[in-house]
């Protein structure tokens, strides 16, 4: 089952977005799943649906009934299974305005079914960033793609905790400390991270890291992260709901993707100034200035990411202005409400035009 990502993230803050201001919103969602239960707890309505396949029926029919049943004007689909359900139940229910969002960098293939799907169903699609235009090459003209940035409140992000998370773990408080946060899953790169790791400490023999996430190659990164540093140098801390007290407990986060969208906790480490070390990859370039709001180094290389993290632990300098541009950055490009705001707009637009754009794109 996918976990709790940033794809299920932005829905909930499309979500609460829209319905502060007014909309009804409803979310659908796979059964017993963490987007179902934080949606219901957000206090949505949510329906819950097994999803078992891209040729899901059950769950296609029981979205066309709930979609009829709320006379929804508007159906925006995340993961490609959920956007050929969607477009399934939009079939059934005779809703033309149906629009995917995409948030990861994941070519779209030219097949019959995918032509079906963008030639006659998905009126728009949304990405978080222009390079992701790309993937729909072949599929999607221009004139149906909107960029729509991620947005971070800075004022929701939890502060304080960075210090007792040192202390949990051990880490002195005057060690320094690189963070890195994300699914534990190949396209995150954690391999070239532990790499990195192990070139810094060759520089700096006390500093430390902390692995936050959980996911199927914890098990071989743990054991990985236990040979390579036995004194127990890396600490795992498994998934955490809130990982600003591992943004605040680092002295510099990396990220060493080798597939992204725009990653959420690149917005969330610059909003609570941690200077961000990342792979030019997809949106990250979009969204950090290099030498001005942090620093990018290429994917698949961990010694450029050794230096840079290294250059941003020993010169105070570079840190502060790294950290003092990255709150700037993103208090004017990529706040929530401007996010919300466009979001708002997109969707207002399309159930105005009724799924003519896929027709005249």
């Amino acid at each position: 089952m996918r976990a709790f990502g940033g794809g299920e993230r932005w829905v909930l803050e499309a979500a609460r977005g829209l319905s502060d201001r007014g909309h009804d919103v409803f979310v659908a969602a796979r059964a017993r799943g963490e987007l179902a239960r934080r949606s219901r707890a957000a206090g949505h309505d949510v329906l819950e649906l097994p999803m078992s396949g891209d040729l899901d029926l059950v769950s296609a029919a029981r979205l066309a009934a709930w979609i009829s049943r709320t006379r929804t004007e508007l159906v925006c689909a995340g993961i490609e299974r959920a956007v050929r359900i969607s477009c399934a139940a939009a079939r059934l229910a005779r809703l033309k305005a149906v629009v995917e969002r995409r948030g990861l960098a994941l070519p779209v293939r030219p097949t019959a079914l995918n032509r079906a799907v963008y030639g006659s169903c998905i009126s728009r699609v949304v990405v978080n960033c222009r390079a992701l235009t790309a993937d729909l090459d072949d599929l999607v003209p221009p004139s149906r793609i909107t960029v729509i940035p991620n947005g971070i409140d800075p004022s929701r992000l939890a502060r304080g905790g960075g210090a007792g998370l040192r202390a949990t773990l051990g880490i002195r408080a005057d060690a320094p400390v690189v963070a890195v946060i994300g699914r534990l899953v190949r396209d995150k790169g954690h391999r070239d991270a532990l790499s990195a790791f192990s070139l810094v400490r060759d520089s700096l023999g006390d500093a430390r890291l902390i692995v936050v996430g959980s996911g199927k190659l914890e098990a071989e990164l743990r054991a990985e992260a236990s040979r390579a540093h036995p004194d127990g140098a890396v600490s795992f801390t498994g998934h955490l709901d809130d990982v600003s007290a591992a943004i605040e407990a680092a002295d510099v986060v990396l990220v060493t993707s080798l597939r992204e969208g725009m990653p959420h906790v690149v917005l969330e480490s610059m909003a609570l100034g941690t200077p961000v070390v990342a792979t030019a990859v997809a949106g990250i370039p979009e969204t950090i200035e290099h030498g001005r709001s942090g620093l990018l180094t290429p994917p698949g290389a961990p010694a450029d990411a050794a230096r840079a993290v290294v250059s941003v632990l020993t010169d105070r300098g570079l840190s502060r202005v790294l950290a003092e541009g990255a709150r700037a950055r993103v208090g004017h490009e990529f706040s929530l409400a401007g996010m919300i705001d466009r979001v708002e707009t997109c969707f207002r637009h399309e159930i105005a035009l009724g799924g003519r754009g896929r027709r005249d794109g």
